[in-house]
């Protein structure tokens, strides 16, 4: 049993409304209000009042990292292993 599909028009009616060119520039607008979301627009905000200017540089690490003190130990002492003589000329 074959299915009716409608006309030739209407079928082509049908199929156009798909069709790249007719959506390709559309926007779509909502007819409801949108949701509240507190998104960020993209309009700049002030910071008045929101951060302590003298907290700038609070986190930031003043003096040597630990990991770099146990690496420039590390390769000293290989140093030292691998060329004993140079450690020596070096004191003398």
């Amino acid at each position: 049993m074959e299915k009716n599909l409608g006309g030739g028009a209407e079928a082509h009616a049908r199929f156009k409304q798909y069709e790249y060119r007719a959506n390709s520039s559309l926007v779509l607008t909502t007819d409801s209000r949108p949701r509240d979301t507190h998104e960020p627009t993209g309009e700049p905000e002030s910071l008045w009042g929101k951060i302590d200017p003298r907290s700038f540089g609070d986190r930031a690490f003043r003096g040597r990292p630990p990991e770099l003190e146990e690496k420039l130990k590390k390769s000293a002492k290989k140093k030292k292993e691998r060329d004993p003589d140079a450690d020596a000329a070096a004191a003398s």
